[in-house]
């Protein structure tokens, strides 16, 4: 085995789309953040609809960590949203390797730039690469569905293929 395809197994084992099993391991990392104003509180109904916008870290049969992607292709960016990681394997850069996946996720999408909402943890999404913007920079359709009451600030990155002429990853039937 090569030590690129070495590294990328490494980088992204267990990490895959999230399926209606990982469910309650997914509501197990949100609620938390969801209980403190750090992600906005989904119902288990609307939680199960958007999940097959999650991605999912699984280790040992556990969800580890999550992370959504929400495409608008109209606009070819996505956002990013419940990024979360389970309190033991914080500070083990789990969230940057599922950023990572996000982005290269995107990128086969044929996306060019991913957008986010954050009320707390903007200085951790600019140190890697997102830039404070205007709502004008978020696509109308998401636009109108912001809740202005929790005064989220609006970061965006445009995306570059990090490793040229490495494929990126396409799930079948996307």
């Amino acid at each position: 085995m090569s030590y690129l395809s070495h590294f990328f197994r490494d980088v992204y084992e267990g990490t895959r789309m999230a399926t209606e099993e990982d469910l309650p391991g997914i509501r197990k990392l949100i609620y938390p953040l969801e209980e403190s104003g750090v992600l906005v509180r989904r119902t288990d109904k609307e939680l199960l609809e958007a999940l097959y916008s999650f991605y999912v870290v699984e280790r040992d049969g556990s969800v580890i960590a999550c992370a959504a992607l929400f495409p608008f292709p109209e606009d070819k960016s996505g956002e990013v949203a419940a990024i979360a990681v389970s309190e033991e394997c914080r500070g083990r850069g789990l969230g940057d390797k599922l950023l990572d996946y996000i982005e290269k996720e995107a990128l086969s999408l044929g996306l060019g730039r991913l957008f986010l909402l954050t009320t707390r943890t903007a200085d951790w999404f600019v140190r890697r690469g997102f830039s404070e913007c205007s709502i004008e920079s978020i696509p109308e359709q998401r636009r109108k569905r912001i809740n202005l009451s929790r005064g989220s600030k609006y970061y965006i990155k445009q995306l570059q293929p990090k490793h040229a002429g490495v494929p990126v990853n396409n799930f079948a039937g996307r």
